[in-house]
């Protein structure tokens, strides 16, 4: 066997694991002279708590550099700030625990745990830190990679691109140029050369299958769009039949004690949100009444858990007469439909809030799929494979969806995240999901498209034959 070549990547990888133990116990020294000055010794006991701390050096330089690679924190390729301060969090948090459980197993009382909690704190600013540095290092020092797109036609290919150029950026990616997935000799060539891939939707799975072989071979980044049953795989069980490796493909939705302690968190959001929006829900209303004069909330049959028709409340952001002349229409940049205050409600999210009553009613839940109307739905689930699995768990506020999303992203594309966010459900991704969308208040892209290009699109016709026949109130038709 060859041996393994140390190149820059892996000597910078050392770099920062080296770098975690240092500023690891960085921060313990700092928590002991930011409680004791240059005191160390108890004066009542005449022991000294830093020597304890110093027999406990070799336990926690080694926990926190195998935490490190267990959290994968030394991998900076294609990573986000967000990420880092998750990862940030879980280190400290951890870390604190295994430090404490150390002390009191190896009986070094002397080592105070007003120093160990304090330390939490410190870890957090130091490891962060020098995890920003590696990360800004990291991208200096490499050059930003260039993708090439494979796909059937120009058409799509273009249709891709253009959704995907405004993120390129973000992970430090330049366009290449465009690649028919039939011409086999220029796919071979790609795969080969030091580019990474990004596999349209429209690629036959054999064919997608073959390149993703050949990725894997020749060590090239691919980016993929995953099919519904990949999602299902998603954390799937492996189980062994005799010597047959099987992953076990489980059954959509919570379970009992997860729709329990998801109840319990919502009814306490629900209340606490309640009562702190109350103000500003009677301001807004206030400014509804003075505007236009007409009805202060909006309320729609959406369908929640199990296809369930309930009644949806929000703050009205458009006109009355909003689809009389245009119908069901995807909201965009510049709908003249939206009041010049709704603008501002939409913008902030506030015209959300009164959705809170329809938790505590139990319609809805704080964090889930995002309710739909019945007409779209029952479109959407002949048009789009998979779409009825999105309701085996209540609708929610928001959403893995809303967050990843834009207010006019596909039923295609948000189903996606509705079915990721049912197969990786857990308490800690509900708050996650709630902290990111306190992020999109702040964040200025709301639409792909304008309100005009959305009208050329027909959502499906069995809705467009339903809404010119009858006209239904319009409000954020997402």
């Amino acid at each position: 066997m060859g041996k393994t070549k140390i190149n820059l990547t892996h000597a910078m990888k050392i770099l920062f694991l080296l770098g975690i133990i240092m500023v690891t116990n960085l921060a313990y020294v700092t928590s002991f002279f930011a409680m004791f000055g240059e005191q160390m010794e108890n004066v009542e006991s005449g022991v000294n708590n830093y020597d304890a701390y110093i027999r406990l050096v070799p336990i926690i330089s080694l926990s926190s550099i195998i935490l490190a690679d267990y959290l994968q924190m030394a991998r900076f390729f294609r990573k986000k700030n967000l990420e880092v301060v998750a990862d940030t969090l879980k280190f400290a948090f951890i870390q604190t625990l295994i430090t404490l459980a150390t002390k009191d197993l190896t009986g070094e009382r002397a080592f105070p745990r007003s120093v160990i909690l304090l330390s939490f704190i410190v870890i957090i600013i130091y490891i962060f830190t020098w995890q920003m540095c590696c990360m800004i290092m990291s991208r200096k020092v490499f050059e930003t990679g260039n993708l090439v797109i494979i796909g059937s036609n120009t058409a799509t290919m273009n249709q891709v691109k253009d959704k995907i150029f405004p993120s390129l950026k973000s992970v430090d990616l330049d366009f290449s140029r465009l690649v028919k997935y039939s011409d086999k000799r220029a796919v071979r060539s790609v795969i080969k050369s030091n580019v990474e891939i990004f596999l349209c939707p429209d690629v036959p799975e054999d064919v997608k299958s073959d390149i993703i072989l050949q990725c894997a071979k020749y060590n090239t980044v691919v980016y993929v769009v995953p099919q519904f049953y990949e999602i299902s795989l998603y954390k799937a069980k492996v189980i062994n039949l005799n010597d047959l490796m099987v992953m076990m493909m489980d059954r959509m939705g919570l379970t009992f004690e997860q729709r329990l302690f998801k109840r319990i968190f919502d009814i306490i959001i629900s209340v606490i949100a309640l009562i702190l929006s109350s103000p500003i829900i009677a301001l807004s209303a206030v400014i509804i009444k003075l505007t236009d004069g007409g009805p202060v909330f909006f309320r729609q049959e959406r369908l929640t858990i199990n296809n369930k028709p309930y009644k949806i409340f929000k703050l009205r952001t458009m006109r009355i007469d909003a689809e009389r002349e245009t119908g069901a229409v995807i909201s965009g940049k510049n709908d003249p439909r939206v009041t010049y205050f709704g603008k501002f409600l939409r913008r902030s999210k506030i015209d959300e809030v009164p959705q809170f009553l329809n938790v505590l009613m139990g319609d809805m839940s704080v964090v889930g799929p995002r309710s739909e109307r019945p007409e779209f739905v029952s479109s959407f689930e002949k048009e789009i494979p998979g779409y009825s699995q999105r309701f085996a768990v209540k609708a929610g506020i928001t959403g893995l969806a809303q967050v990843a999303g834009n207010y006019d992203t596909t039923a295609q594309d948000k189903l996606r995240y509705d079915l990721l966010y049912i197969k990786n459900y857990s308490i800690l991704q509900d708050i996650k999901i709630i902290f990111m969308t306190i992020r999109a208040v702040f964040t200025p892209h709301l639409y792909n498209q304008s309100f005009e290009d959305n009208k050329k699109t027909i959502v499906s016709t069995e809705a467009a034959k339903i809404m010119d026949n009858k006209v239904i109130e319009g409000e954020d038709n997402e």
